[in-house]
């Protein structure tokens, strides 16, 4: 295949030019008996890759996956990392090591085998705008663009500064992995599951699974979801009379059928009340009718206005909120209402 332009007038504008130069390029293919799909690959290599000064790409910008000859900083590697990766993007095998090489459990001489995916380091440096090119770097958790860091014996909440950590019983060090990024999604075409606990396998003893140590594991630990990093308690003030109440800030999730049972239990205490009211609301008409045929004049003229007053302030009322009661009932605790308050996707234990 030829890739001398044939002929185009020069008067024609650039896009032009470049269309009509593709147009009799596949037809030069198609007419030697190969086929236009054949051609437009070609063209599109040719115009990432090629030299042509119709179409040429400049070679040291980046454009259409090119490699890109930015300068990067240069990973300080420790005696047992090996390294593979392009550019600014890493994978490194080792030991554990959060920063310099005077940390982690790598640096005690612990047996920590560790795999750390890293891309963009010290990108973050700098408010984003990084560092000076030839820089020596370590690891940064909290500088470097995005990670996965996999180590057999690591302090995982300690190293990427979570909440909570201070209380964490992992001083000895546990298997751990860590994911961080300025954003991660984790998606399952057909669902998602976060478990914490054991597996249910046999041949793992009376205690059945153990962490790295061999340490007996909860029957439930804990899966905490934690928005902002903070879970410190805070004060809230109780006004003139009451003491300030502490309010905890990480709390237990509430579970959606428990939390319907209760709503329907108070639901009907709701309604017991309200027949209770409702039928002091008769025995007190009624009474007020008999009032109304005795011969004391006062009774017999205050008994009309009062019954009147409960059938239109008491009754009237009260079928009023019975109506709401139950429209609240079918909103939020039934499963077809609009705002039933379980999710019909998401599950917890």
């Amino acid at each position: 295949m030829s890739q001398e332009p044939p002929e185009i007038d020069p008067e024609l504008p650039a896009w032009q030019r470049v269309e009509e130069y593709e147009r009799r390029q596949i037809e030069r293919v198609v007419a030697e008996g190969g086929s236009a799909e054949a051609a437009r690959a070609f063209l599109d290599a040719e115009f990432v890759f090629g030299e042509d000064p119709l179409n040429g790409n400049p070679g040291d910008m980046g454009f259409f996956h090119t490699e890109n000859p930015a300068p990067q900083p240069i990973f300080i590697p420790a005696p047992d990392t090996k390294k593979v990766g392009q550019g600014n993007a890493q994978i490194t095998f080792g030991s554990d090591r959060p920063t310099g090489l005077a940390s982690g459990f790598g640096a005690t001489g612990f047996v920590s085998n560790t795999i750390d995916l890293v891309v963009g380091r010290a990108a973050k440096s700098d408010h984003g705008a990084g560092v000076k090119p030839g820089t020596l770097v370590h690891n940064n958790f909290f500088s470097d663009a995005a990670r996965i860091y996999i180590s057999e014996k690591t302090l995982i909440d300690h190293n990427f500064a979570l909440a909570g950590h201070d209380a964490d019983p992992e001083s000895t060090g546990l298997s751990g992995i860590g994911i961080k990024a300025d954003t991660v999604r984790l998606i399952g075409v057909k669902g998602v599951k976060i478990i914490s606990g054991r597996a249910r396998v046999a041949g793992f003893g009376a205690t059945g699974e153990t962490d790295i140590d061999g340490g007996a594991v909860p029957a439930a630990p804990p899966i905490e979801l934690i928005a902002g990093n903070n879970t410190d308690s805070k004060s809230v003030w109780g006004g003139m009379f009451h003491r300030n109440e502490v309010v905890p800030g990480l709390q237990p999730l509430v579970k959606g059928k428990n939390m319907v049972d209760s709503m329907s239990e108070l639901h009907q205490i709701i309604g017991e009340i309200w027949s209770a009211l409702f039928n002091l609301t008769l025995l007190q008409t009624t009474y007020n009718g008999v009032l109304g045929v005795t011969p004391i004049p006062w009774h017999a003229a205050a008994a009309p206005a009062i019954t009147q007053g409960n059938m239109s302030h008491v009754m009237s009322s009260l079928y009023h909120t019975r109506v709401k009661a139950r429209l609240w009932k079918v909103d939020y605790l039934r499963t077809w209402g609009y705002k039933y308050i379980c999710s019909t996707n998401v599950r917890a234990n």
